[in-house]
C-alpha cells in the first residue's frame, strides 16, 4: 500500500470530529477492544516499518505520533498540544479519528 502524503497549502480541519466515533461502528469497536489491530493497520497505510506495532504496547503513543504525521503530511490544523491531551484523554475516539480520516484519504486516491 502506498504511503499518505500530500501537502496543499492551506490548513484544514479533521473531516471526522473526535467525537464522531459512532460513525463507523465496526472501528469505534476495533478501537475500544483491540486498538493495536488499528494502529497496526494505521502505521502500515502510513508507510510504517511493520515493527512500529510495537508501540502498541502504549498505543496511545502510537496513536500520537501517527497523528502528528498525518496533520503535518496532510496540513491538518493542531498541533503536539492538541495531539498529546486529545489522544491521552480519549485515546479510542482519537483512535477511530485517525483511522477513518486515512481511510477517507485512501478512497479519494
Amino acid at each position: 500500500m502506498a504511503a499518505i502524503y500530500t501537502a496543499p497549502n492551506d490548513l484544514r480541519a479533521f473531516k471526522f470530529g473526535l467525537f464522531d466515533c459512532l460513525g463507523d461502528i465496526n472501528t469505534c469497536l476495533f478501537a475500544f477492544l483491540v486498538p493495536c489491530l488499528l494502529v497496526k493497520s494505521n502505521s502500515e497505510a502510513m508507510g510504517e516499518h511493520p515493527l512500529f506495532m510495537c508501540c502498541c504496547v502504549q498505543y496511545p503513543l502510537a496513536t500520537w505520533l501517527l497523528r502528528q504525521k498525518l496533520r503535518l503530511s496532510q496540513n491538518i490544523q493542531g498541533d503536539l498540544l492538541d495531539d498529546c491531551w486529545q489522544v491521552t484523554i480519549f485515546s479510542p475516539c482519537a483512535l477511530v479519528q485517525l483511522t477513518r480520516e486515512i481511510k477517507d484519504i485512501q478512497s479519494s486516491q
